[in-house]
């Protein structure tokens, strides 16, 4: 039903994380042996053999971020929904709980490298990792609780500009220093997506004031997790190692004053004869949380919230032409006018290097 919908759609882990300082857009390369991606110790070599494995994993990458949060978003809706797990904070507090048990196992398991456990005191984590890990909670929280007074077409709309507060952010930060141009095609992007949002609108300040209070905390929790990654060289696995365990308590606290008191018996027998469905939305969580700072390591915050944004656009667009789900005109030419966004930003971008 819609109240489900609306739940699941609020409902994802550290949607989106992970800043950097540098504001070039292109993947990061080292001679040396470094980090690329998770963490994993690499050699970037120059010759052309190199050059096809660099592509190979830029399209391996950007195939799984194609796949892993959309997979994310109906994983989720199969638990709030055909499960009847109703509880959505509760299962953002399952799937945080697991994405930190498998970084912390592929640690101990020395599968990844783990370079900065020596830079994390007191101070570093307070000033540093906490932010991030009460952002991401923010995010989740107030993304839910908008649904509650909005639908979900204004969401949507409302959404569209989380590019734009990211640029923001990273402009004040110092992280980058847009064109025009480039400007330009971030507000093409996001008036695109807003367009194809529109519809039914179901106007409350309170539900639009936690709504863009939420967007607020996902650009700047990207720009903080971009300065980790970049600034600091944290790689993937060690951030997530970091981060998820702070967003993790703050989305209990809130889960046990709000769904806790909701809970009997039959809820724990919905865990245990639903294992694996929580087992893979778990997965699909620690997925998409790690491709999403990969590809934040490799660009930059922006590029991740465009590249979903297009992403969403051309699924809306597939199903419409594939799969025969209805979308209106106006859907259309609004993904349309997106895409199209994102193709002109592209291609600047390419021109700058």
């Amino acid at each position: 039903d819609t109240s489900t919908l609306k739940q699941s759609l609020s409902v994802g882990a550290l949607t989106d994380a992970t800043p950097k300082h540098t504001s070039s857009p292109g993947m990061s390369k080292r001679k040396d042996g470094g980090d690329l991606g998770l963490g994993l110790d690499t050699v970037v070599d120059d010759s052309p053999g190199g050059s096809v494995t660099q592509l190979t994993k830029k399209i391996f990458y950007f195939t799984v971020f194609a796949f892993s949060g959309p997979l994310l978003i109906m994983s989720n809706k199969n638990v709030l929904s055909n499960v009847g797990f109703s509880y959505p904070l509760t299962l953002s507090f399952l799937t945080l709980t697991f994405s930190w048990a498998f970084c912390w196992i592929a640690i101990r398991l020395q599968l990844v490298s783990f370079q900065h456990k020596d830079t994390v005191d007191l101070q570093f984590y307070i000033r540093n990792i906490l932010p991030i890990g009460a952002l991401s909670a923010g995010t989740i929280v107030l993304g839910m609780a908008s649904y509650l007074y909005l639908t979900v077409s204004f969401v949507q709309m409302l959404k569209a500009f989380t590019p734009v507060m990211t640029l923001s952010f990273m402009t004040t930060f110092g992280l980058t220093h847009p064109s025009r141009e480039v400007i330009a095609c971030v507000l093409i992007i996001c008036m695109g997506t807003c367009v194809a949002g529109l519809g039914e609108v179901n106007f409350s300040l309170l539900g639009m004031g936690c709504m863009l209070s939420a967007q607020m905390c996902e650009a700047l929790k990207l720009v903080f997790t971009q300065i980790m990654l970049k600034n600091f060289k944290f790689n993937v696995v060690e951030t997530l190692y970091y981060i998820t365990p702070v967003s993790a308590v703050w989305v209990l606290l809130f889960a046990s004053m709000i769904e806790f008191r909701h809970f009997d018996w039959s809820t724990l027998n919905l865990l245990r004869d639903n294992a694996s469905a929580f087992l893979f939305s778990s997965i699909m969580a620690v997925s998409t949380n790690a491709i999403n700072a990969v590809i934040i390591q490799h660009s930059n915050a922006l590029m991740l919230k465009l590249v979903a944004t297009a992403r969403n656009g051309l699924l809306v667009l597939f199903n419409a032409m594939v799969l025969g789900e209805v979308v209106t005109p106006m859907q259309s030419f609004g993904y349309s006018v997106s895409l199209a966004g994102f193709f002109f930003y592209n291609v600047i971008i390419r021109r700058a290097k």
